[in-house]
């Protein structure tokens, strides 16, 4: 009796799962057209000059549409505003099969403002439907800020206090600022991890803080250390002997060109060192 139920279940569930997948079905024909952005979020350095925003039209060879959209920065903490940060020239772009750009151009202040943002969103008309792709978020990217000398790439050489040149690692860091707080800034990809940290930058006394206690994740997962809750790195101020220290913070110095060097670098793991390093970062060059 029970087998006979169960398979009468199944042969149902067949017949809703197979109904339900033929509601999903999209048959697209000759005379469709699909609209969209081919982002929903850009990111346009404000010394850049310009940026393209690309629009798509999905339809069969030769077809075309014109589409209007509108401009607008509610919502947006820090708001974007057109004829003061960007000017578009157009609020109507003409399409045919492929993408097409609409030229964003920034106007560059000089003055620091932080990260400014703006919607563009696409609007209904004949002819053609919208994908749900159809606002997208574009972000000026403020070449102004304070710590721009320590923003971006870093190639980090972190010879071991344990054994030094067998154990030495080398990690790729991306720096970036942190909305809000002009004099911080996040730093992803220490120990291969990808779960970033906070440091403070002060420009007047050259001096880079990293706050200790710091959770970086799963850093050496790729190295097979990927147990949840115990192979999590921490991140405190570090000695030769390889002890540590739960309240210290890790200072470095900074450098004009955008190098730092930070030493007494130390991950624990589960509440041993994993190693202690004095860390050179060398800024990749733009």
């Amino acid at each position: 009796m029970k087998k006979s139920i169960f398979k009468s279940l199944l042969i149902l569930a067949a017949i809703l799962l197979v109904t339900g997948c033929e509601k999903e079905l999209i048959l697209f024909d000759g005379s469709m057209k699909l609209v969209g952005f081919s982002s929903t979020s850009v990111v346009i350095k404000e010394d850049a000059g310009s940026g393209d925003v690309m629009v798509y039209l999905g339809s069969k060879a030769g077809a075309t549409a014109n589409v209007e959209f509108e401009i607008s920065n509610d919502g947006f903490d820090s708001p974007a505003v057109e004829g003061v940060d960007f000017t578009i020239a157009s609020t109507s772009v003409q399409l045919s099969t492929g993408e097409v750009a609409i030229v964003v151009n920034i106007i560059d202040n000089d003055v620091f403002g932080g990260d400014l943002k703006f919607r563009l969103t696409l609007l209904p008309g004949s002819g053609y439907e919208l994908s749900k792709a159809n606002s997208v978020v574009i972000t000026i990217s403020d070449d102004e800020h304070p710590l721009k000398n320590w923003i971006g790439t870093y190639d980090v050489d972190a010879p071991s206090f344990t054994v030094p040149g067998s154990w030495d690692e080398a990690w790729v860091v991306t720096t970036s600022p942190v909305e809000g707080h002009p004099d911080q800034l996040s730093l992803e990809g220490v120990g291969l991890s990808g779960t970033s940290l906070i440091a403070t930058l002060d420009t007047d006394a050259m001096t880079i803080t990293i706050a200790p206690g710091q959770n970086i994740g799963l850093a050496y997962a790729d190295w097979g250390y990927d147990v949840e809750g115990v192979d999590e790195i921490i991140v405190y101020l570090g000695y030769e002997d390889l002890t540590w220290d739960a309240e210290l913070d890790i200072v470095g110095t900074l450098e004009e060109n955008g190098n730092m060097q930070i030493d007494g670098w130390c991950h624990i793991q589960d509440g041993a060192v994993w190693d202690v390093f004095n860390t050179t970062w060398t800024k990749r060059a733009k």
